[in-house]
Protein backbone atom coordinates (compact mmCIF):
# COMPACT_ATOMS: atom_id res chain seq x y z
CA UNK A 1 0.00 0.00 0.00
CA UNK A 2 2.85 2.40 0.84
CA UNK A 3 4.44 1.71 -2.56
CA UNK A 4 1.12 2.47 -4.33
CA UNK A 5 0.74 5.78 -2.45
CA UNK A 6 4.33 6.79 -3.32
CA UNK A 7 3.71 5.97 -7.01
CA UNK A 8 0.48 8.02 -7.06
CA UNK A 9 2.18 11.01 -5.39
CA UNK A 10 5.10 10.80 -7.82
CA UNK A 11 2.73 10.80 -10.82
CA UNK A 12 0.83 13.76 -9.36
CA UNK A 13 4.00 15.78 -8.81
CA UNK A 14 5.32 15.04 -12.29
CA UNK A 15 2.03 16.04 -13.93
CA UNK A 16 1.75 19.23 -11.86
CA UNK A 17 5.20 20.33 -13.05
CA UNK A 18 3.73 20.71 -16.53
CA UNK A 19 1.09 23.22 -15.38
CA UNK A 20 1.71 26.89 -16.25
CA UNK A 21 3.38 28.96 -13.56
CA UNK A 22 0.63 30.72 -11.57
CA UNK A 23 2.48 34.04 -11.84
CA UNK A 24 2.48 33.98 -15.66
CA UNK A 25 1.43 37.44 -16.78
CA UNK A 26 -0.11 38.50 -20.08
CA UNK A 27 0.57 42.22 -20.67
CA UNK A 28 -2.10 44.54 -22.03
CA UNK A 29 -1.76 47.66 -24.15
CA UNK A 30 -2.94 50.82 -22.42
CA UNK A 31 -3.76 54.15 -24.08
CA UNK A 32 -4.08 57.37 -22.08
CA UNK A 33 -4.92 60.24 -24.42
CA UNK A 34 -6.59 63.58 -23.79
CA UNK A 35 -7.05 66.54 -26.12
CA UNK A 36 -7.22 69.98 -24.49
CA UNK A 37 -9.13 72.68 -26.36
CA UNK A 38 -6.87 75.59 -27.29
CA UNK A 39 -3.66 73.57 -26.92
CA UNK A 40 -1.56 71.48 -29.33
CA UNK A 41 -1.93 67.70 -29.56
CA UNK A 42 0.61 66.42 -27.05
CA UNK A 43 1.51 63.75 -24.50
CA UNK A 44 -0.51 60.86 -25.92
CA UNK A 45 0.68 58.00 -23.71
CA UNK A 46 0.82 54.43 -25.03
CA UNK A 47 2.05 51.81 -22.59
CA UNK A 48 2.28 48.08 -22.01
CA UNK A 49 1.20 46.94 -18.56
CA UNK A 50 3.66 45.21 -16.25
CA UNK A 51 3.32 42.42 -13.65
CA UNK A 52 2.42 43.54 -10.14
CA UNK A 53 5.15 41.33 -8.67
CA UNK A 54 7.85 43.44 -10.35
CA UNK A 55 8.99 47.02 -9.80
CA UNK A 56 7.15 49.31 -12.20
CA UNK A 57 9.41 50.97 -14.75
CA UNK A 58 7.71 53.81 -16.60
CA UNK A 59 10.26 54.12 -19.40
CA UNK A 60 10.22 50.37 -19.93
CA UNK A 61 6.42 50.36 -20.19
CA UNK A 62 6.26 52.98 -22.98
CA UNK A 63 5.46 51.70 -26.47
CA UNK A 64 7.52 53.80 -28.88
CA UNK A 65 7.19 51.92 -32.17
CA UNK A 66 3.46 52.38 -32.87
CA UNK A 67 1.88 54.50 -35.59
CA UNK A 68 -0.48 57.03 -33.97
CA UNK A 69 -2.84 59.13 -36.08
CA UNK A 70 -5.41 61.67 -34.87
CA UNK A 71 -7.97 62.99 -37.36
CA UNK A 72 -10.61 65.68 -37.09
CA UNK A 73 -11.50 69.19 -38.21
CA UNK A 74 -10.85 68.01 -41.79
CA UNK A 75 -7.20 67.26 -40.96
CA UNK A 76 -5.01 64.26 -40.16
CA UNK A 77 -2.05 64.35 -37.78
CA UNK A 78 0.62 61.65 -37.76
CA UNK A 79 2.19 61.87 -34.34
CA UNK A 80 5.82 61.35 -33.42
CA UNK A 81 7.62 60.33 -30.22
CA UNK A 82 11.04 60.87 -28.72
CA UNK A 83 12.75 57.45 -28.96
CA UNK A 84 14.68 58.06 -25.73
CA UNK A 85 12.66 60.41 -23.52
CA UNK A 86 9.54 59.99 -21.43
CA UNK A 87 7.32 62.35 -23.41
CA UNK A 88 4.34 60.76 -25.14
CA UNK A 89 3.29 61.01 -28.78
CA UNK A 90 2.81 64.56 -30.07
CA UNK A 91 2.06 66.54 -33.20
CA UNK A 92 4.80 68.74 -34.64
CA UNK A 93 2.31 70.82 -36.63
CA UNK A 94 1.16 74.31 -35.69
CA UNK A 95 -2.40 73.43 -34.71
CA UNK A 96 -4.52 73.77 -31.57
CA UNK A 97 -7.49 71.60 -30.66
CA UNK A 98 -10.92 73.16 -31.31
CA UNK A 99 -14.03 72.98 -29.15
CA UNK A 100 -17.24 71.22 -30.20
CA UNK A 101 -15.29 69.15 -32.73
CA UNK A 102 -15.11 65.38 -33.26
CA UNK A 103 -11.64 63.79 -33.25
CA UNK A 104 -10.67 60.17 -33.87
CA UNK A 105 -7.53 58.28 -32.88
CA UNK A 106 -5.99 55.30 -34.64
CA UNK A 107 -3.09 53.42 -33.06
CA UNK A 108 -1.45 50.80 -35.25
CA UNK A 109 0.82 48.54 -33.17
CA UNK A 110 3.91 46.74 -34.46
CA UNK A 111 2.02 43.41 -34.66
CA UNK A 112 -0.57 44.98 -37.00
CA UNK A 113 -3.37 45.21 -34.42
CA UNK A 114 -5.10 48.52 -33.74
CA UNK A 115 -6.64 50.65 -31.01
CA UNK A 116 -9.30 53.20 -31.94
CA UNK A 117 -11.38 55.83 -30.17
CA UNK A 118 -13.54 58.93 -30.70
CA UNK A 119 -14.09 62.09 -28.68
CA UNK A 120 -16.15 65.24 -29.12
CA UNK A 121 -14.41 68.19 -27.50
CA UNK A 122 -16.51 70.05 -24.89
CA UNK A 123 -17.87 73.59 -24.97
CA UNK A 124 -16.04 76.56 -23.47
CA UNK A 125 -16.22 77.84 -19.88
CA UNK A 126 -16.23 81.37 -18.46
CA UNK A 127 -15.64 82.77 -15.00
CA UNK A 128 -18.60 84.39 -13.29
CA UNK A 129 -16.61 84.99 -10.11
CA UNK A 130 -12.94 84.11 -10.22
CA UNK A 131 -10.45 83.74 -7.42
CA UNK A 132 -9.26 86.64 -5.25
CA UNK A 133 -5.61 87.52 -5.61
CA UNK A 134 -4.90 86.41 -2.03
CA UNK A 135 -6.54 83.90 0.30
CA UNK A 136 -5.79 83.89 4.02
CA UNK A 137 -5.45 80.40 5.48
CA UNK A 138 -7.37 80.35 8.79
CA UNK A 139 -5.27 80.99 11.89
CA UNK A 140 -7.56 78.62 13.82
CA UNK A 141 -6.78 75.31 12.11
CA UNK A 142 -9.59 73.50 13.96
CA UNK A 143 -12.27 75.92 12.81
CA UNK A 144 -11.75 76.72 9.14
CA UNK A 145 -14.82 78.40 7.66
CA UNK A 146 -14.63 79.23 3.96
CA UNK A 147 -15.86 82.62 2.79
CA UNK A 148 -14.59 82.85 -0.78
CA UNK A 149 -16.51 81.07 -3.53
CA UNK A 150 -15.63 80.67 -7.20
CA UNK A 151 -18.41 80.50 -9.80
CA UNK A 152 -18.26 79.59 -13.48
CA UNK A 153 -20.67 79.07 -16.35
CA UNK A 154 -20.75 76.66 -19.28
CA UNK A 155 -22.61 73.80 -20.93
CA UNK A 156 -21.53 70.45 -19.47
CA UNK A 157 -20.93 67.67 -21.94
CA UNK A 158 -24.03 65.55 -22.58
CA UNK A 159 -23.86 61.86 -21.73
CA UNK A 160 -24.22 59.81 -24.90
CA UNK A 161 -26.56 57.31 -23.28
CA UNK A 162 -29.81 59.27 -23.51
CA UNK A 163 -28.18 62.63 -24.33
CA UNK A 164 -28.44 63.66 -20.66
CA UNK A 165 -26.21 66.45 -19.40
CA UNK A 166 -23.65 65.13 -16.90
CA UNK A 167 -23.52 68.24 -14.72
CA UNK A 168 -20.10 67.20 -13.40
CA UNK A 169 -17.01 69.37 -13.55
CA UNK A 170 -13.36 68.65 -12.93
CA UNK A 171 -11.41 70.90 -10.60
CA UNK A 172 -7.70 70.88 -9.76
CA UNK A 173 -5.52 72.87 -7.39
CA UNK A 174 -1.79 72.96 -8.17
CA UNK A 175 1.08 74.49 -6.21
CA UNK A 176 3.16 76.51 -8.66
CA UNK A 177 6.18 77.09 -6.40
CA UNK A 178 6.99 74.95 -3.36
CA UNK A 179 10.24 76.81 -2.63
CA UNK A 180 9.66 80.55 -2.80
CA UNK A 181 7.03 82.42 -0.79
CA UNK A 182 8.15 85.92 0.02
CA UNK A 183 8.94 86.87 -3.58
CA UNK A 184 5.19 86.77 -4.39
CA UNK A 185 4.02 88.99 -1.54
CA UNK A 186 2.23 92.14 -2.71
CA UNK A 187 3.27 94.23 0.29
CA UNK A 188 7.00 93.78 0.82
CA UNK A 189 8.64 91.02 -1.30
CA UNK A 190 11.36 89.19 0.62
CA UNK A 191 13.33 85.95 0.72
CA UNK A 192 10.95 84.00 2.98
CA UNK A 193 10.67 80.33 1.96
CA UNK A 194 7.51 78.33 1.43
CA UNK A 195 6.38 75.42 3.58
CA UNK A 196 3.82 72.63 3.65
CA UNK A 197 0.43 72.62 5.30
CA UNK A 198 0.60 70.18 8.21
CA UNK A 199 -2.59 68.56 9.47
CA UNK A 200 -3.08 67.00 12.88
CA UNK A 201 -4.60 63.80 11.44
CA UNK A 202 -2.10 63.44 8.58
CA UNK A 203 -0.53 60.04 7.97
CA UNK A 204 3.23 60.26 8.71
CA UNK A 205 3.84 57.94 5.74
CA UNK A 206 2.15 60.30 3.27
CA UNK A 207 5.13 62.58 2.54
CA UNK A 208 5.14 61.33 -1.04
CA UNK A 209 1.80 63.08 -1.61
CA UNK A 210 3.50 66.47 -1.37
CA UNK A 211 5.62 65.61 -4.39
CA UNK A 212 2.43 65.42 -6.46
CA UNK A 213 1.79 69.14 -6.74
CA UNK A 214 -1.77 68.95 -8.05
CA UNK A 215 -4.97 67.58 -6.53
CA UNK A 216 -7.89 66.54 -8.74
CA UNK A 217 -11.55 66.03 -7.91
CA UNK A 218 -15.03 66.04 -9.51
CA UNK A 219 -17.93 68.19 -8.31
CA UNK A 220 -21.60 68.32 -9.47
CA UNK A 221 -21.90 72.11 -9.29
CA UNK A 222 -20.92 75.29 -11.12
CA UNK A 223 -19.55 76.87 -7.97
CA UNK A 224 -17.29 75.87 -5.13
CA UNK A 225 -16.15 77.43 -1.86
CA UNK A 226 -12.49 77.35 -0.98
CA UNK A 227 -11.81 73.83 0.35
CA UNK A 228 -8.75 74.03 2.60
CA UNK A 229 -7.87 70.36 2.21
CA UNK A 230 -7.25 70.95 -1.51
CA UNK A 231 -4.04 72.81 -0.59
CA UNK A 232 -0.80 71.01 0.28
CA UNK A 233 1.46 74.08 0.33
CA UNK A 234 1.20 77.79 0.98
CA UNK A 235 2.12 80.30 -1.68
CA UNK A 236 1.21 80.63 -5.35
CA UNK A 237 -1.41 78.21 -6.75
CA UNK A 238 -3.23 77.58 -10.00
CA UNK A 239 -6.90 76.57 -9.85
CA UNK A 240 -8.37 74.97 -12.98
CA UNK A 241 -11.97 74.13 -13.88
CA UNK A 242 -12.53 71.46 -16.54
CA UNK A 243 -15.46 70.69 -18.80
CA UNK A 244 -14.82 66.99 -19.49
CA UNK A 245 -16.16 64.84 -22.28
CA UNK A 246 -17.91 61.66 -21.11
CA UNK A 247 -14.89 59.48 -21.91
CA UNK A 248 -12.53 61.44 -19.69
CA UNK A 249 -15.15 61.93 -16.99
CA UNK A 250 -15.45 58.14 -16.62
CA UNK A 251 -11.67 57.83 -16.46
CA UNK A 252 -11.26 60.51 -13.79
CA UNK A 253 -14.07 59.09 -11.65
CA UNK A 254 -12.51 55.66 -11.53
CA UNK A 255 -9.03 57.11 -10.89
CA UNK A 256 -10.44 58.92 -7.85
CA UNK A 257 -12.70 56.17 -6.50
CA UNK A 258 -11.01 52.88 -7.48
CA UNK A 259 -7.63 51.30 -6.90
CA UNK A 260 -7.67 49.32 -10.13
CA UNK A 261 -8.74 49.85 -13.73
CA UNK A 262 -12.23 48.69 -14.73
CA UNK A 263 -12.11 47.53 -18.35
CA UNK A 264 -15.88 48.07 -18.68
CA UNK A 265 -15.23 51.81 -18.46
CA UNK A 266 -12.68 51.80 -21.28
CA UNK A 267 -13.46 54.25 -24.08
CA UNK A 268 -11.24 52.67 -26.74
CA UNK A 269 -11.69 49.60 -28.89
CA UNK A 270 -9.34 46.99 -30.32
CA UNK A 271 -6.17 45.52 -28.88
CA UNK A 272 -5.98 47.65 -25.76
CA UNK A 273 -7.78 49.42 -22.95
CA UNK A 274 -7.72 53.01 -21.75
CA UNK A 275 -9.16 56.39 -22.59
CA UNK A 276 -9.32 58.78 -25.50
CA UNK A 277 -11.06 61.87 -24.21
CA UNK A 278 -10.99 65.65 -24.26
CA UNK A 279 -11.55 68.68 -22.08
CA UNK A 280 -12.00 72.44 -22.10
CA UNK A 281 -10.40 74.35 -19.24
CA UNK A 282 -10.22 77.77 -17.60
CA UNK A 283 -7.48 78.67 -15.11
CA UNK A 284 -6.75 81.33 -12.53
CA UNK A 285 -4.05 81.89 -9.92
CA UNK A 286 -4.24 82.82 -6.26
CA UNK A 287 -1.80 83.23 -3.38
CA UNK A 288 -2.41 81.29 -0.16
CA UNK A 289 -1.18 83.31 2.82
CA UNK A 290 0.35 81.43 5.75
CA UNK A 291 -1.70 81.27 8.92
CA UNK A 292 1.48 81.90 10.91
CA UNK A 293 4.79 83.55 9.91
Amino acid sequence: MKKIIIIILTIFLLSSCEDPVPTDYIPENYLEAALIVGQPIDNIILMRSQPINETFNYEKSLIRDAEVIISGDGKEFKLRIDPNGTRGYYSNEVYVVKGNTTYNILVRLSDGSTITGTTETPDTLVWVRDLPNNIQYPVDTLNKPSKDTIIWEGNPTPIKEGNISSGFWGISVKALDTLEYGTYLDSVPNSEKNRRLYRANANPDSDWRYRELALWTIIPSKKSPVVWNYFKWYGLHEVSIYNLDFNYLKWVLQRISQSEYDERLSSVKGNGIGVFGSMNVIRDTTFLIKNQP
